[in-house]
């Protein structure tokens, strides 16, 4: 036993009665009734506890863009099971079921078990993202080959199905805490996506998705009384179940996406000290993709050996010099490594074959980057926060092999003033780098004045602020403010300038213990301009967003609580360009209207009847989008935009178990 002084003085003045013995076995319990006793705080846990709430409704739509927002895709009516059940076993094991919105279209369900020291788990996800039904095209895929006939409409959109499932455990080896997890995780993919081939003449098709990608994780890691080991294994395979699109005249059209698989081995640990703690990490990874290639008259390989190995090492170092000084170090390294094959091709000048060869290139990359990171507390309440990063890009057969970045950023956070709650940042940063140059490797046709923007010389200049407000304990207002400039200060040709700045406000509000209020709103604008050989070009696109809600819980005896929430969204794309005939081109125009609303009744006091509205207004337009056979020898799937709306009804009945 560790004694420190207050308890040595207690003992010394106590001396004299520690003679007595006062332990329980020497109580005088014969005139003490104990009938009556009972431990009011000694509630064994219920073996089974949880809600479930089972749910039919009715959906009403016309658009299958609506299933992304409303879950299921199609009218008519549904079921749905959402909860969470738990059970306790005598011999100390406990059991999880949850479901969210299972037998929707999108919803999912998990089921686990464990006993503190080991767990198992499984989980299934389906997830749907759906582009369009209104599509329309005359071309079939049978096996290989692309063949026409009547005009059919397939859904553009994926459907996603995944199962998940492992085992973790916890023991003690030789003193140590050793950690260990298995898991494994498939997912199918199918559904049709919009691709476009030349015929030779233009042709956009509705391609089939049909894949199966499997990954595998295995983590094992050591802990002692300040240190921490792991070393963990990730491995994924991909399988595409479709072929080449092929064409009897045309041949060869469009590749199918390879399969591949990916090993990365990852060893990572953290050391703790008196008054810093480091974190390291190094991975080693390679990806393979070996699957035969296209059948292609202009390929001079039928077969390809595609291997590119990686390295990731980062690390981290944080100090508490002071009590009021906290500084932190970090670097961080990669390295892409192309080790595929290498063949020759030949080379085409239009429509006429020049009789030159090249090789595909083997592109390989480096990243490097040091950060410095500086808090100090100035008083309680006031924190001053800066820091230094600087990155490194190294790019083999690139227009510029090496781009150097710096950044250098300050704040100031204040949470000791009355009411208020206030964060102020300021960075600039540059952008520079080895000699800019257009060739055969980047594009030969490239104006040599050309500068892509992630490569050119760049000067930014950001700031944001943060501040909360609450003048009393149930009113909040926060309000967000950014704003960013990019100057491409040697760029003539491409990307010049762009701005980007925005706010996003929000309030809650609880009016009373039975009507709590909230809303917000954001905008944000982002500005560009391009200049072009004879030419330029302004673009402009806004982004808006704004809600409200509130939920009552005072009506019908406290037994009705009604609720409802409200969302606009609103994204505004539009360019204008002194090179066009028109110099204004067609806007981009997206908005939607998301409503919902609920009221739960109590029938006692474990089970309770809600009912939930909810209703979709969308509607986006989008120039590039071209009806069917709208310009002579363009073939499209037709007018793609969206204007419907969409209703979705549900009753559920929940109990507490």
């Amino acid at each position: 036993m560790k004694l420190n002084l207050i308890t040595l003085a207690i003992l010394t003045a106590a001396t004299p009665a520690l003679a007595a013995d006062f332990s329980l076995s020497k109580v005088n319990t014969d005139k003490i009734s104990a009938e009556k006793w009972q431990c009011k705080r000694c509630v064994a846990p219920p073996s089974v506890s949880g809600t479930i709430a089972i749910g039919a409704g009715y959906t009403e739509l016309d658009d299958v863009h609506a299933g992304n927002a409303l879950g299921q895709e199609e009218d008519g009516a549904f079921g749905a099971l959402n909860g969470r059940v738990s059970a306790n076993s005598d011999n100390g094991w406990r059991t999880t079921a949850t479901a969210h919105n299972l037998g929707m279209d999108n919803g999912d369900a998990g089921l686990s078990t464990g006993n503190g020291s080991v767990k198992l788990y499984a989980d299934y996800r389906q997830l749907n993202k759906l582009g369009s039904d209104k599509a329309s095209t005359p071309y079939y895929f049978s096996g290989d080959q692309l063949v026409s006939g009547q005009p059919y409409s397939p859904v553009l959109g994926t459907e996603r199905n995944r199962v998940s499932m492992g085992i973790s455990a916890t023991t003690q080896l030789a003193g140590f805490d050793v950690d260990g997890d298995l898991g494994y995780r498939t997912e199918e993919k199918q559904g049709h996506k919009v691709v476009s081939v030349a015929t030779p003449s233009p042709v956009t098709l509705a391609k089939p998705v049909d894949s199966r990608t499997d990954e595998l994780t295995a983590t094992t890691s050591v802990a002692g009384d300040n240190w921490l080991a792991a070393l963990s294994y990730l491995g994924s395979t991909y399988d595409n179940d479709t072929q080449e699109v092929y064409h009897n005249t045309y041949g060869s059209l469009l590749a199918p996406e390879p399969d591949n698989e990916a090993h990365q081995v990852t060893l990572s640990g953290n050391l703790r000290g008196q008054g810093g703690v480091f974190d390291g990490r190094v991975s080693l990874g390679r990806m393979i993709q070996d699957s035969a290639l296209v059948n292609a008259q202009t390929s001079p390989i039928q077969s390809w050996d595609g291997q590119v190995d990686t390295l990731d090492m980062d690390a981290r170092y944080t100090l508490m010099a002071s009590s009021r000084l906290r500084v932190q170090l970090a670097g961080r390294y990669s390295e892409r490594d192309n080790q595929s094959s290498s063949f020759e091709f030949p080379q085409y000048d239009f429509n006429a074959t020049t009789g030159l060869v090249s090789e595909n290139v083997l592109l390989d990359r480096e990243d490097t980057r040091g950060s410095a990171k500086v808090q100090y507390r100035l008083a309680k309440g006031y924190r001053l926060d800066a820091g230094y990063q600087f990155d490194r890009k190294e790019r083999s057969h690139s227009a510029r092999e090496t781009t150097d970045e710096h950044q250098l950023w300050a704040g100031m956070k204040l949470t000791d003033l009355a009411l208020w709650k206030v964060e102020l940042k300021g960075g600039i940063s540059q952008r520079d780098g080895s000699r800019y140059q257009a060739n055969d490797l980047s594009s030969s046709e490239e104006n040599p004045l050309l500068r892509k923007y992630h490569l050119a010389d760049r000067d930014r200049v950001e700031a944001e602020v943060k501040l909360r407000h609450q003048p009393m304990a149930s009113l909040s207002v926060d309000l967000n403010l950014q704003f960013a400039d990019d100057d491409y200060t040697d760029t003539e040709l491409g990307l010049t300038g762009a701005t980007d700045y925005g706010y996003q406000l929000a309030i809650s509000y609880l009016v009373n213990k039975q009507l709590s209020l909230y809303g917000f709103a954001g905008q944000q604008w982002i500005d560009a301009d391009q200049n072009g050989d004879g030419w330029s070009a302004e673009i402009n696109d806004e982004f808006v967003s704004l809600g409200g809600g509130f939920e009552y819980a005072g009506l019908l005896q406290d037994k009705l609580t009604v609720g409802g929430d409200y969302l606009f969204a609103n994204s505004d794309s539009s360019s204008s360009n002194s090179g066009a005939a028109n110099s204004q081109f067609d806007d981009y125009y997206q908005y939607s209207h998301s409503v919902g609303l609920f009221a739960k009744y109590r029938l006692s006091e474990r089970s309770h009847l809600r009912l939930d509205y909810r209703y979709e207004r969308y509607y986006d337009t989008d120039y590039a989008s071209v009806a069917v056979d709208a310009v002579d020898g363009l073939v499209t799937l037709g007018d793609l935009d969206h204007n419907y709306n969409a209703h979705q009804l549900m009753l559920s009945y929940s109990i507490s178990l």
